[in-house]
């Protein structure tokens, strides 16, 4: 079973991406069964730490067994509704401490129906697609304090030991 670093320990655990080469060393392409919808744009994979595509290749494959590999079934769940994952970038709020996506630890899913800190969202602690990145030990921003839910955002990170 995975056990990821406390976000505190992510700078020695995964590297430092604000080091020359360290997007192109350190980060990945995980393809997704299913093709996924970011606005406009059509993606087939989901850049990651490297460190984390195992993991996450293995999320997207039981999401998409368990939908019996439906197309129909994952729109209408809006896991095609991608929101991104890398991006250089501090914690919103935070004037030192680097976002999760910064190395590329974090992966966003259907923003228009989970906004950050909204009381009402369509991911459930139920919903498939948060079983099985639970499954693999990732973190869920659904389950943070109601001013800090993200239900939205998974990562590869704890939030305490």
């Amino acid at each position: 079973m995975n056990v990821w670093p406390l976000q505190k320990d992510c700078l020695s655990f995964y590297g430092d991406p604000r080091a020359p080469n360290w997007l192109q060393d350190n980060t990945t392409g995980v393809p997704c069964p299913w093709p996924l919808r970011m606005g406009e744009l059509s993606l087939s994979h989901i850049t990651i730490h490297k460190k984390c595509a195992d993991s996450l290749a293995r999320v997207l494959s039981a999401i998409w067994e368990a939908t019996g590999k439906s197309l129909g079934t994952i729109r209408q769940l809006r896991y095609d509704q991608y929101d991104g994952s890398y991006n250089l970038r501090l914690i919103r709020g935070s004037a030192v401490a680097m976002s999760m996506h910064a190395f590329a630890a974090a992966i966003d899913w259907d923003a228009a129906d989970n906004e950050q800190h909204a009381r009402r969202h369509l991911f459930q602690d139920d919903s498939l697609l948060v079983v099985k990145f639970k499954e693999e030990n990732w973190i869920w921003g659904g389950d943070w304090s109601p001013g800090s839910v993200d239900a939205m955002h998974v990562q590869a990170a704890r939030i305490h030991a």
